[in-house]
């Protein structure tokens, strides 16, 4: 059993030696775990831009499905603000523009906030779970935070590269668990 920092650092390590091509691949059966989950009745999705610096898996073909299939899904991304470890999620479209912040997060230029409550379905972004679907982020709480804010019944899935370890021994009573975790090879429903 390690803590969040000590997976942090391994995962982190290990998702960056992923070469570009072994990264496709994943992605790729990613997309079908995905499309092996019955989505149909989500409205509103609040997705990010993956993080190419970080090796992020890409979170563009995941949100580019579920737009194909749901015609009328609503799309929004995260304005973060640090400072404050809070974060909004903004509506965006295919005339959205995106900008890079300071921190290297790509983040919509819009002024149309989402409110947490009408959020139907969060991917979530982690390094790595565990079997109880909790997850290692980047260490600021922001997602948690955020999620507190949207409704028990909204949909937090997340999307890694490395099956999950059995357990994180030091969770906080503020966690949130992800609903589903994704792997290359494997869907985890907690």
């Amino acid at each position: 059993m390690m803590t969040k920092e000590q997976l942090r650092k391994i995962y982190l390590e290990q998702r960056k030696a992923i070469t570009e091509q072994e990264r496709n691949k994943m992605d790729d059966l990613l997309l079908i775990q995905l499309q092996r989950i019955p989505l149909m009745q989500v409205q509103t999705l609040f997705s990010y831009i993956p993080m190419e610096h970080m090796a992020e898996p890409n979170t563009y073909f995941f949100t580019q499905y579920l737009e194909t299939i749901i015609p009328e899904l609503r799309t929004a991304y995260p304005i973060t603000d640090l400072k404050n470890s809070t974060m909004e999620a903004y509506l965006a479209d295919d005339e959205t523009e995106f900008v890079k912040n300071r921190f290297g997060t790509i983040e919509p230029v819009s002024t149309q906030i989402v409110p947490p409550g009408s959020i139907d379905l969060i991917f979530t972004p982690l390094l790595v779970a565990d079997e109880q679907g909790y997850r290692v982020g980047f260490g600021k709480g922001i997602y948690d935070k955020y999620l507190s804010k949207c409704r028990p019944d909204s949909l937090k899935i997340g999307f890694c590269y490395f099956e999950p370890v059995a357990e994180i021994s030091d969770i906080h009573e503020n966690d949130i668990p992800l609903d589903i975790l994704i792997t290359p090879h494997n869907t985890f429903v907690f």
